[in-house]
């Protein structure tokens, strides 16, 4: 219902409203992927969607509309980010906890959605920005490049970087040592 009255109070299209609002989820995902918080993926996602509200009227319809509410997302996320880093917030630590014991290895059949988001988190962010957009967005190669406005092959490369990352975060290898100290997989 306020989607409505804001576009007849603003004399948008009532039907771009509608359509962006079905790629709400989709933001929310990528948002909740990149901040690895669902308060601030909520904030980030609110936000876009105000954002892509407002400049409604630049929309070029032929362009995906997807991919421009992602665009503007990812843009506010590095926005926040960078302003973090100019002033990060300071937590105290009254001490610090024992690492965890690494997992055993796992086959992929395992890898659960937690540990998928996990390792995800874990990711270099524009390793992290790259892998969420197309392997969890689907969107392509040219969208990408588009999205985070960097050529496609640097999208290829920070994709296949990523991929590696998180199969080696998922699926350790079983090495052993062989004589004479030289590591050999094992089969």
């Amino acid at each position: 219902m306020w989607i409505r009255r804001s576009a007849k109070g603003s004399g948008r299209n009532p039907s771009f409203d509608e359509e962006a609002v079905q790629h709400l989820p989709a933001l929310f995902d990528t948002a909740l992927r990149l901040c690895g918080s669902e308060a601030d993926a909520q904030d980030l996602t609110h936000d876009t969607y105000v954002r892509a509200l407002a400049a409604a009227d630049r929309y070029e319809q032929r362009t995906s509309l997807r991919a421009w509410l992602l665009t503007i997302l990812h843009n506010l996320f590095r926005t926040r980010r960078r302003d973090q880093s100019r002033h990060p917030e300071v937590e105290l630590v009254e001490e610090a906890l024992p690492p965890e014991p690494s997992p055993e290895p796992v086959q992929w059949k395992a890898v659960t959605p937690a540990q998928l988001d996990a390792a995800i988190q874990e990711l270099p962010l524009k390793l992290r920005e790259v892998v969420v957009l197309r392997d969890l967005q689907g969107l392509s190669y040219r969208e990408i490049s588009q999205v985070l406005d960097v050529p496609a092959g640097t999208v290829m490369s920070r994709l296949h970087r990523g991929r590696l990352a998180l199969k080696e975060a998922l699926l350790p290898r079983t090495e052993d040592v062989a004589p004479g100290g030289d590591r050999r997989d094992v089969k």
